[in-house]
């Protein structure tokens, strides 16, 4: 019964508008018709009255509504000048002149109006279809222009997620139930990333990229990636049991944490490009991840992110490790 309301408040309302405008110039050719003593029974009165629900008609309804109005008050406005046409005939040019008025002022608020309503709609088709692959934030920050095209230099948390074992349960289940498992996967691994202000940049076949502090500010982005890793870790449990219910393999994944500068921005051709994160940081972000098989442990983070925490979150030091690409050993840190 809500949503039938709902959806009959535009039409209530529509109506309402029609019927306000048609009162209005019942009204005014009521007054243009009626003979009124003094200052009120000035010509120009009139004739600046019809304007109230020309304007109304072009604001609400657009080029057509314009339209009509404009050619409902040109009857009412030359049926008075008719009736005394014999009388005064050096009224007509005075008459046609005030309807084209009529008609130019209508005609052209209408399209004025219809314009921007076009504008608008686009305008929404556009956010709602980006917004398929584009989180809101980072749609909100494009349309807006308020990314630098250049990009620029931000510190911020990397988080990668990656799901093991996936190429053989790729190879051991039907297409169907593999993309199911996966989509069911990344909704609930990047619900646990937005609810904690992170970004989720892109998915790499089942691998997840996401960015804390990028491109909108992040107070304590280092912790707010730890936290959505641990919500991460708690939501796969979910995932599984549904799985398993199913009679399905349950996921493991790994997760490296590591916090450093970046190039965000524009990155790509004329043709297409992204919003991305370029730099040391992301490439060791994704290093510490592929980690998590070395010590087989499922959250990792480095050094730079550990010293942002507190001592709230029970953790392991690990020995340092060679990564490729990385001068001296990287230490690291296992969420318990």
């Amino acid at each position: 019964m809500e949503n039938r309301s709902s959806k009959m408040m535009p039409v209530i309302n529509r109506l309402s508008a029609q019927l306000l405008v048609g009162i209005l110039i019942g009204v005014v050719t009521l007054l243009h018709f009626i003979p009124l003593p003094g200052q009120l029974g000035a010509h120009f009165l009139h004739r600046e009255l019809f304007f109230f629900p020309l304007m109304l008609a072009a604001f609400w309804f657009g080029f057509k509504g314009g339209l009509f109005v404009a050619l409902a008050i040109s009857i009412a406005y030359a049926l008075y000048f008719a009736l005394h046409i014999g009388h005064q005939p050096d009224l007509m040019a005075t008459v046609v002149f005030q309807v084209l008025v009529f008609f130019a002022v209508g005609l052209m608020l209408g399209w004025l109006v219809d314009r921007q309503e076009k504008r608008r709609r686009e305008r929404d088709f556009i956010k709602d279809t980006f917004g398929k692959y584009v989180p809101e934030e980072l749609r909100e920050e494009i349309l807006n222009e308020r990314i630098p095209l250049a990009g620029e230099i931000r510190e911020v948390t990397v988080l990668f997620a990656d799901l093991r074992d996936f190429t053989s349960l790729v190879e051991k289940r039907p297409p169907q139930i593999v993309v199911q498992m996966i989509n069911r996967y990344f909704k609930e691994m990047s619900g646990a990333i937005r609810r904690h202000g992170g970004l989720v940049l892109q998915f790499i076949g089942d691998e997840i990229e996401a960015v804390f502090g990028a491109p909108l500010s992040l107070e304590n982005h280092p912790v707010k990636a730890v936290d959505a890793a641990l919500e991460m870790r708690h939501c796969l449990t979910l995932v599984n049991r549904e799985l398993v219910a199913q009679g399905l393999e349950p996921l493991r994944h790994g997760i490296g944490i590591h916090t450093g500068k970046v190039l965000a921005g524009h990155i790509g051709s004329p043709e297409l490009s992204s919003y991305a994160m370029v730099g040391k940081t992301v490439n060791l972000a994704a290093r510490i991840q592929d980690l998590n098989k070395r010590f087989n442990s499922d959250i990792l983070l480095s050094a730079e992110t550990r010293r942002s925490l507190g001592d709230s979150i029970p953790m392991a030091k690990e020995p340092p490790v060679r990564v490729r690409g990385v001068g001296n050993p990287v230490e690291l840190y296992r969420l318990l």
